[in-house]
């Protein structure tokens, strides 16, 4: 159905019931950019993790654990690169040193 069917349909409509149920199947689709927006910011499956540490260096490979954040008791899956967990542990170091101080 494209959108001049679904205008067509909805104009010719009475009954508001079919309008709102029109109008909500519209909104629950969404558009191939979506999907692979979506498919990209998911996270690596185990095996995936595994598979591309196997393949890289140690300072390349990827780490992932369930993190709990504030305000919330639902632990959420993060992954980064071991680099990144390795400098952002060496700032906040040094971030709590300057603050003892």
């Amino acid at each position: 159905m494209n959108n001049s069917q679904l205008y067509g349909f909805i104009k010719s409509a009475r009954h508001p019931l079919a309008i709102l149920s029109v109008s909500v199947l519209a909104s629950a689709c969404i558009t191939a950019e979506e999907v692979s927006q979506r498919q990209a910011s998911r996270m690596p499956t185990p095996a995936e993790v595994e598979q591309y540490n196997a393949s890289v260096s140690p300072d390349e490979r990827i780490v992932c654990r369930n993190e709990i954040p504030v305000g919330s008791n639902i632990p959420v899956r993060k992954c980064r690169l071991m680099i990144d967990i390795d400098e952002t542990s060496t700032f906040h170091r040094e971030q709590l040193r300057r603050a003892l101080r």
